[in-house]
């Protein structure tokens, strides 16, 4: 099987506790598109903790969806924030995984159709890459220790 590797974003908070000052997230560019063809690519964080692949409703707009909100699929979220603590409408879109985040073009990207879900209440992120759509596409491997984590494609993809 292929594996993609990608580094971690290393983030420096100096004027923070020990404690606080250095954190290595698992940020990826990831691309969606829609049926139209209308293509975003928006920075995201890979949130094992997260059920499904969550997006900030402004993506929504660039991607042709004038109504973010108007759609038969969505809930209340949950979670850290307690309950009811954000709003997600779900769209049938396509994720792209880019193999190699230097060339950030469609014919260097893994494609999956998959429900996306836009949020109320950003997030910090632009995006939040979960399990429903993503994690269940992929073995993630994460190595801390030296930088960097991978992505194996649990289904045949050409590299």
């Amino acid at each position: 099987m292929t594996s993609f590797r990608y580094s971690y974003t290393r983030v420096s908070r100096p004027s923070e506790p020990s404690l606080l000052q250095f954190k290595n997230q698992p940020l990826l560019t990831i691309g969606l598109a829609s049926n139209s063809g209308q293509l975003v690519k928006v920075l995201s964080y890979i949130d094992t903790g997260s059920q499904w692949c969550l997006f900030s409703n402004q993506y929504a707009r660039h991607l042709g969806i004038k109504d973010y909100k108007k759609t038969n699929e969505s809930f209340p979220l949950s979670g850290i924030g307690g309950p009811n603590a954000n709003f997600a409408y779900f769209h049938d879109l396509t994720l792209l995984i880019f193999k190699d985040t230097k060339r950030l073009k469609r014919d260097n990207a893994i494609e999956i159709q998959t429900k996306i879900g836009f949020v109320d209440r950003d997030f910090g992120f632009g995006g939040i890459l979960g399990v429903y759509g993503f994690l269940d596409q992929f073995i993630f491997k994460a190595n801390i220790p030296k930088g960097y984590f991978e992505l194996t494609p649990i289904f045949d993809v050409e590299s």
